[in-house]
């Protein structure tokens, strides 16, 4: 129907085409989870990292010209750019991915986490409504974020720093459409479904960075605690012994090394006694051999 609209089968494929698309419209979000935890789970681990980029931008999009060089326009094509403050910082960003990664996205921002005092989600009712009735992502997808700046606020106010968030379903031209009409003279194959609204009004930067921040913890992997080593099944009783020897603790220990040494101080003593008897007795010898004229 796309690619061979020449071979006229484009009225015989209708039929199937809508079958083929009703399903797809039901099976293909739910590749990302079924219920609400499943889909908060998975979105937060596939999109961690292009959640953290988001964020990081949006803070570098709130501060002054001085923060980080690396985000100024590049002077080597000043000549080329119509732009009269070149020293300014760039704060536009692009980002390009795949239909997967806008299902985890749309998914994190609808479902919030249900962990007690977490941050609600940044979605209206209105724009909840308007994800759930979006039946497929087409090409040209758009997830836009706002960052506006009231500089008549304190720097220190969280209102200094507005955020909206926009979405559009993408382009509009169905298959049909492009093999019935002459795709080369037919500007509308370019339309999209415009841009709308889908974030709460007056919704401040630094929600969504907490809000961001929560999902980003949520999709880090746990780690994974050390198994616990069981004994053979034979060998069963020898390490209870073990285990009962070594929960005594250093008390028992302690009894061990003071029998050990109470037994060689008493060795020592002994023998101190037998050589003091033997030093007697053979002083006595000597003084009774002398009194009797005897020499020895």
């Amino acid at each position: 129907m796309l690619h061979n609209p020449h071979l006229g089968l484009t009225e015989t494929l209708q039929k199937l085409y809508d079958l083929a698309k009703s399903m797809a419209d039901c099976v293909v979000p739910q590749e990302y989870g079924i219920t609400v935890d499943e889909k908060r789970s998975i979105g937060s681990k596939m999109c961690a990292t292009l959640l953290e980029k988001i964020n990081f931008d949006l803070a570098i999009a709130r501060t002054d010209n001085q923060v980080d060089m690396r985000y100024l326009i590049n002077m080597d094509y000043s000549a080329d750019l119509p732009i009269n403050s070149m020293g300014r910082r760039v704060r536009s960003r692009l980002y390009f991915t795949s239909e997967s990664h806008l299902h985890s996205l749309l998914n994190v921002l609808r479902f919030a986490s249900a962990q007690p005092e977490s941050v609600t989600s940044p979605l209206s009712v209105r724009g909840q409504e308007i994800l759930a009735s979006a039946s497929e992502l087409c090409y040209l997808t758009q997830v836009v974020i706002r960052l506006f700046e009231d500089t008549q606020k304190p720097a220190e106010d969280p209102r200094r720093f507005r955020v909206e968030i926009w979405f559009s379903p993408g382009a509009t031209a169905t298959p049909l459409h492009m093999a019935e009409l002459h795709r080369e003279n037919d500007a509308t194959r370019f339309d999209t479904e415009k841009l709308q609204k889908i974030s709460i009004d007056g919704l401040s930067c630094a929600q969504v960075e907490k809000y961001f921040a929560e999902s980003i913890k949520e999709g880090k992997p746990k780690r994974e605690e050390a198994p616990i080593e069981h004994p053979p099944k034979g060998k069963k009783d020898k390490a209870s012994k073990e285990k009962k020897v070594n929960e005594e603790g250093n008390e028992g220990v302690d009894v061990a090394e003071d029998s050990v040494d109470d037994k060689r101080s008493d060795q020592v003593n002994e023998q101190k006694l037998k050589d003091a008897v033997v030093e007697e007795t053979t002083k006595s010898v000597q003084e009774g051999s002398e009194g009797n004229g005897y020499r020895q």
